[in-house]
């Protein structure tokens, strides 16, 4: 299991859970495609949840980041044409990640995931 980090469903926590990740991978080669990717997803959970949301970053091969809000429903994972002009956060996820998606678990919670391939 990897690393968490836990914060409130809070705009003010955005740039936190991006420095809080930045963190947890020093050195890593796509550090800026990982901090677009949580700040997108975190801005996203933000937006809907009603509790906490807990960030877990697994570094393998890959990077894996979930984000885990308690909002019920799903985010938008299928592919969205980019608008140069007003790209959609979740088109931009989709642009810069390997793969992503996202499940709803029983309790109605959430999780939004990510993969980032190394140098890809």
């Amino acid at each position: 299991m990897g690393q968490r980090i836990t914060l409130p469903a809070n705009t003010a926590m955005v740039p936190i859970a991006r420095h809080g990740v930045a963190a947890l991978l020093p050195g890593i080669s796509r550090l800026a495609d990982v901090e677009l990717v949580v700040t997108e997803l975190m801005a996203s959970a933000v937006r809907a949840s009603v509790g906490d949301i807990t960030i877990t970053v697994d570094l393998a091969a890959d990077v894996r980041l979930e984000v885990h809000d308690q909002r019920g429903q799903h985010p938008r994972t299928t592919e969205i044409p980019l608008d140069p002009n007003a790209p959609d956060g979740l088109a931009i996820v989709s642009a810069v990640a390997t793969r992503f998606g996202s499940r709803r678990h029983r309790s109605g919670d959430t999780t939004a995931w990510a993969v980032l391939a190394p140098g890809t």
